[in-house]
């Protein structure tokens, strides 16, 4: 599991200073921006390549709210993959306590078609959360 840190920001909460729910999502995309990073597949460099990783469905279900200047973690897991799509899971826990889970799956595009998810991001995806062993 990839681990993202994070401490709520006030512009990020609604009247009640109650993270609001539209934020989450915000939360899983930095999470996955962190995550290809770590990996050495930066989006920067993926659209260098004319790829774009794109959103293809994302949930999320709130347990417990998230307030102001809470700090959190995020776990991100992979889930699926495939030749074309591929899919993640996100757990955001704070002082033990889990606040939302959620998931995403994702496409890769060149020049506006889906293609196969570049074999460098397959193979650091899989190795990462599985292991050379079970590609």
């Amino acid at each position: 599991m990839f681990v993202y840190r994070r401490r709520v920001q006030f512009y990020e909460t609604d009247a009640q200073g109650v993270v609001h729910h539209s934020n989450y999502f915000k939360y899983f995309e930095e999470a996955r921006g962190e995550l290809f990073r770590h990996l050495g597949c930066p989006y920067s460099r993926l659209r260098e390549g004319g790829f774009e990783v794109v959103l293809i469905y994302a949930s999320c279900q709130f347990s417990k709210p998230i307030r102001y200047d809470e700090e959190f973690e995020l776990g991100v897991g992979l889930v699926h993959i495939d030749r074309f799509s591929f899919s993640f899971d996100y757990r955001i826990v704070s002082l033990d306590i889990l606040k939302a889970r959620g998931s995403t799956k994702h496409c890769v595009l060149k020049d506006g078609r889906i293609v196969s998810i570049p074999s460098e991001v397959k193979t650091k995806l899989t190795e990462f959360f599985l292991g050379p062993c079970k590609r």
